[in-house]
């Protein structure tokens, strides 16, 4: 993989999780609240189970997440192009870090709270969060 490649990973794995952030923390508000509802409904069983966002607790959960999915997206993005093309191992390392240790809370959270099918999900996501970096093993193989 050429650093260009993993650049522009970079930015469209951010530029996602930045829309999803968004999404999510404008959950926080009943009226758009829809498509977190949704799948909220999916993972926590049964379906129908009475999943509702609209109380305060849940509305703030809603802006908390969106806006550390935000966060993660702007990293995600920030670390394309020069600090990629000066350090892209370095790049590489922290992202790993910051996605695994994301997975390993997130999912154990998620089977605390009895929704086990998160985890399936989280496991799609780290796959996005991974794929810029997926299979660099040194620069020089960058640099090729």
């Amino acid at each position: 993989m050429e650093i260009q490649t993993m650049s522009r990973r970079l930015k469209i794995v951010g530029v996602v999780n930045l829309i999803f952030g968004a999404i999510c923390a404008l959950a926080a508000l009943p009226a758009l609240n829809m498509p977190a509802m949704m799948f909220a409904d999916l993972v926590i069983w049964p379906i129908g189970a009475g999943v509702d966002g609209t109380s305060p607790v849940a509305r703030l959960m809603l802006a908390i997440a969106g806006g550390v999915i935000a966060g993660l997206g702007a990293i995600w993005f920030a670390a394309s192009g020069k600090p990629c093309e000066e350090a892209p191992m370095a790049v590489r390392k922290m992202l790993t870090a910051g996605a695994l240790t994301w997975f390993v809370i997130d999912s154990t959270g998620s089977l605390l709270a009895a929704a086990p099918l998160n985890v399936l999900g989280n496991a799609g996501y780290l796959l996005l969060l991974l794929w810029p970096v997926w299979g660099v093993t040194s620069a020089k193989q960058l640099a090729a």
